[in-house]
C-alpha cells in the first residue's frame, strides 16, 4: 500500500516538471539529462525505469543508470552531473547516492525539490578520444506524502585549471676541455590558477654530460618552476648534445643539452716525441739550437678558454748536464696565434768522445684549467762530443810515431 501511495506521489508531481537551469559552474561541456548515449530503460509499468521530460529524464526507482559520452582532450577533468527532486523531501533524506563508473566513487549530492546541486569525479585523460560515465542512482526513499524521485538535469565535463608545461633548450656555450659547466633545465607551470603540474625530468646520455640515471620528480602550482642541474665535461675540442625527457601530466617532451668544447692547440717546431740532433759538439764547444712553441687554436680567441700556458721546461737523463735551456719563462701564456722562442744548448765539457743523452719536457696546460698542468710534451736530445781539434792532431802523431818506432826498431 505504501509504495502505491509513493507512485502516486510521484506521478502527480512528474506532471508539474519543466526543464530548470543547470547549477554546477562547469561549462566546458554540458549535456542534457536527455542526451544520454545509453540507459537502463523507460518505464513500463510493472518494471522500474526513467521517464521522459523533454530535456531532462527523471524516476522513482533505484538502480536506474545512464551513460553519457562526450570528446574529451589530455588534461584533468571534472566530470559530474547535476540533480534535483522531483516532490517533497525532508531532513531524513538528505542526499542522493550517485555512483560513477569512472572510479566507482559515490557522489553524495544534496536532495532538494528546489535547488539543482551537482556532484563530480576528478579524472587525469592522458589520450584524446571518446569518454563514457554511467551514473547509476542508489538510494530511493518514500515515507508518504515525502518521497524521493530523482532528476537528472544535466551532466558536465569540464577542463579544470590545466597545468601547462613550459621548458626551454639548455645551451651551456664555451667550456674548456678539461674543466666542467653546470646548468639547469628548468620547468615551469604556466597553466591555469590552481593547477598543479606534477612529472619528473630525466638524465642526460653521453660521456660529456651528467648525471646519467635517475630522475627529478616535481609538483608545481601555478607559475612555480623547478630545475634539475647538470654538468657538461667536454673531453675534446667541438660541439656536443644530448637530450633530456621530461614527462608530466600535461604533457611529455624532450629538451636538448647543447655546448661546446674549446682549447689552445700545442703545436712546435719540432714535432713532439722525435729527436733534436745537435750533431758533432767540440771540447769546449757549445752549439744551440732556437725551439718555438705556438698556441694554434682554430677556436675563436676566447681569452681564458682558448689561451695556452707554458708551466715548465726542463731536462732529465744521464747526460742532462750536457744540456741547458735558455729564454724559457714559466707561465708564459700564448693567446690564439701566439708564439714563443726559447733556447736549447749542447755544451762538451770534456775529451770524452761518446753520445749524450737527455730529454727535454714541456708541460702545458693544453687539455686543463688555464694554468693546471694538461698535457705534458716530450723530445730526446742528441749530441756527438769528441776533444778539441789539437788534442786530436797531437794524439794522431803520436801514435804514427809509436807505429814507427815499433816497426823500425
Amino acid at each position: 500500500m505504501r509504495v502505491l501511495l509513493c507512485l502516486l506521489l510521484f506521478i502527480s508531481l512528474a506532471a508539474t516538471l519543466h526543464a530548470a537551469a543547470y547549477s554546477s559552474p562547469y561549462i566546458d561541456i554540458v549535456q542534457n539529462g536527455r542526451n544520454f548515449t545509453n540507459f537502463s530503460g523507460w518505464y513500463n509499468d510493472p518494471v522500474s525505469g526513467w521517464f521522459d521530460s523533454g530535456s531532462t529524464i527523471y524516476s522513482a526507482w533505484s538502480g536506474v543508470w545512464a551513460e553519457y559520452t562526450a570528446y574529451l582532450t589530455p588534461g584533468n577533468w571534472n566530470i559530474g552531473i547535476n540533480v534535483q527532486n522531483s516532490g517533497q523531501l525532508d531532513s531524513r533524506y538528505p542526499a542522493f547516492q550517485v555512483q560513477n563508473s569512472l572510479n566507482g566513487q559515490i557522489l553524495n549530492i544534496a536532495a532538494s525539490q528546489t535547488e539543482i546541486n551537482y556532484g563530480y569525479v576528478n579524472t587525469n585523460i592522458t589520450q584524446a578520444g571518446n569518454v563514457t560515465v554511467r551514473f547509476t542512482w542508489l538510494n530511493d526513499w518514500c515515507i508518504p506524502p515525502y518521497d524521493a524521485n530523482i532528476i537528472y538535469n544535466s551532466v558536465f565535463f569540464d577542463n579544470t585549471a590545466n597545468a601547462t608545461l613550459s621548458a626551454s633548450n639548455t645551451n651551456f656555450g664555451n667550456v674548456r676541455v678539461g674543466t666542467s659547466a653546470n646548468a639547469s633545465v628548468s620547468v615551469t607551470n604556466t597553466g591555469q590558477s590552481g593547477s598543479t603540474l606534477t612529472g619528473s625530468i630525466g638524465a642526460a646520455s653521453g660521456s660529456e654530460f651528467s648525471p646519467v640515471s635517475g630522475t627529478q620528480s616535481f609538483s608545481l602550482g601555478q607559475n612555480q618552476s623547478a630545475s634539475r642541474t647538470f654538468t657538461y665535461t667536454p673531453n675534446a675540442r667541438g660541439n656536443d648534445s644530448t637530450t633530456v625527457s621530461i614527462s608530466s601530466n600535461a604533457t611529455n617532451t624532450t629538451r636538448t643539452l647543447t655546448g661546446t668544447g674549446v682549447s689552445p692547440v700545442y703545436s712546435s717546431s719540432v714535432s713532439p716525441n722525435s729527436t733534436i740532433d745537435f750533431g758533432t759538439v767540440d771540447k769546449n764547444q757549445t752549439l744551440t739550437q732556437a725551439f718555438t712553441i705556438q698556441n694554434l687554436t682554430p677556436d675563436s680567441d676566447l681569452g681564458n678558454l682558448t689561451n695556452l700556458t707554458l708551466l715548465s721546461a726542463s731536462i732529465s737523463g744521464i747526460d742532462a748536464e750536457s744540456f741547458s735551456l735558455s729564454g724559457f719563462t714559466p707561465g708564459t701564456v700564448l693567446s690564439k696565434n701566439g708564439s714563443f722562442t726559447f733556447f736549447i744548448n749542447a755544451t762538451n765539457l770534456d775529451n770524452i768522445v761518446r753520445y749524450r743523452n737527455a730529454t727535454l719536457t714541456i708541460v702545458t696546460d693544453e687539455n686543463a684549467a688555464l694554468g693546471i698542468a694538461g698535457n705534458v710534451y716530450t723530445y730526446q736530445l742528441l749530441a756527438y762530443t769528441v776533444p778539441e781539434p789539437s788534442s786530436c792532431i797531437l794524439f794522431g802523431i803520436v801514435c804514427l810515431f809509436l807505429w814507427i818506432y815499433r816497426h823500425t826498431y
